[in-house]
């Protein structure tokens, strides 16, 4: 399956968790941004864009070992295969995500970043990428990590299909 399919149907459930969490949020227009920190795994800020960059390259880098990554994509822990599959993204297709915006989610705790895909010999492709805070880290939403791979053709761990 193409990237160019595989980004179609990521925005489209971006677009989907955006207005889900639209529907039953309160009506609170005073979001807090905050200076980011160094660490992207130890605060609780907004990071900045390149940070979460970095998170996502590490996620995607076969040299990384899995317990380093355990803390960026949620369930990491659960289910460490989840790596293998976004390397492949990285190795089998060229495909690389660089974040270039952030901002606060609609639900507390959750992140809407502006991200584009590049691979060789294709146009860049814009998409919305999720993240979420768990226990003062920030890791990519799994469902987002599974919709890439799924929809790259990859074969998806068994975490994925309770995304």
């Amino acid at each position: 399956m193409s990237l160019r399919r595989t980004i179609a149907a990521v925005s489209l459930s971006a677009f989907a968790l955006g207005g889900l969490a639209a529907c039953g949020g309160e009506d609170d227009d005073t979001r807090q941004t905050a200076e980011p920190t160094t660490s992207v795994q130890q605060q609780s800020t907004i990071p900045t864009a390149e940070e979460l960059t970095v998170l996502l390259d590490q996620a995607s880098d076969p040299a990384v070992p899995v317990e380093e990554k355990v803390n960026l994509v949620e369930g990491g822990a659960e289910a460490p295969e989840i790596f293998d599959q976004i390397a492949a993204l990285k190795a089998d297709q060229g495909a690389n995500v660089a974040i270039t915006g952030v901002a606060e989610g609609d639900i507390p705790g959750t992140l809407i970043a502006s991200a584009v895909i590049t691979q060789p010999g294709e146009a860049d492709i814009p998409v919305e990428a999720q993240f979420i805070n768990q226990g003062g880290n920030w890791m990519l939403q799994k469902s987002f990590a599974c919709a890439l791979i799924t929809n790259a053709g990859l074969e998806a761990p068994p975490t994925c299909a309770m995304a």
